[in-house]
């Protein structure tokens, strides 16, 4: 973990990122910034004041993206690189990620977690509370696989998806991009691009 770190983003989801970076690494300075003028020079957590975020170097280089909504994490963070700064993971100390697992730049890994051998996790994803990802899974980028889910072993799922709370996704099913998974439901085949899938078992809509 930095000694400091520039959260960009302050909604309940920077809540859950500051602790979990608190909570792995207490002396780590935190610099937290919004694009929401509303939100400049209040305090959250009852300790860090929110700032503008503008492309100054008095932030620091390092940065993570603490914004639920996939597709606005995806473009402040390619507005970070284009600023030169570098997108770092984050992971609660209280999650397990195998040895042979690889996660990419930018992710969140919350509290509970687990992350199965050989499993890839795509650049800005969120791993949330409670979550499994089992072995040889692949995330891709800006996903987002929300508390208790659970993917079995093998499961591929695309960009910029929304995998439900309590979702359940069987062993070596394909999931396309940009697609949502509502909560609680099971999939049990492969899913498309651009689809939303509810029930049990899984059904678009």
């Amino acid at each position: 973990m930095p000694t400091e770190l520039l959260v960009v983003g302050a909604g309940g989801h920077a809540k859950v990122v500051i602790e979990a970076v608190l909570a792995g690494s207490p002396e780590c300075r935190i610099s937290l910034v919004d694009q929401d003028v509303s939100r400049v020079g209040q305090i959250l957590l009852g300790k860090i004041t929110i700032q503008p975020w503008d492309s100054g170097s008095k932030f620091p280089q390092r940065c993570h993206i603490a914004i639920g909504n996939n597709l606005i994490r995806q473009e402040l963070g390619g507005k970070a690189l284009m600023q030169g700064r570098q997108l770092f993971e984050v992971v609660h100390p209280d999650a397990y990620i195998s040895p042979s697992a690889h996660l990419y730049d930018g992710c969140f890994v919350a509290a509970k977690a687990v992350i199965g051998a050989e499993a890839i996790i795509g650049e800005g994803c969120i791993i949330n509370h409670g979550s499994i990802i089992d072995h040889d899974c692949h995330i891709g980028s800006y996903s987002h696989i929300a508390p208790n889910a659970t993917l079995g072993g093998g499961v591929h799922v695309g960009e910029a998806c929304l995998i439900g709370s309590g979702a359940t996704i069987l062993p070596r099913v394909e999931v396309g991009n940009c697609v949502v998974i509502g909560a609680g439901a099971v999939v049990t085949c492969n899913v498309p691009d651009n689809k939303i899938v509810v029930g049990v078992p899984g059904t678009s809509i």
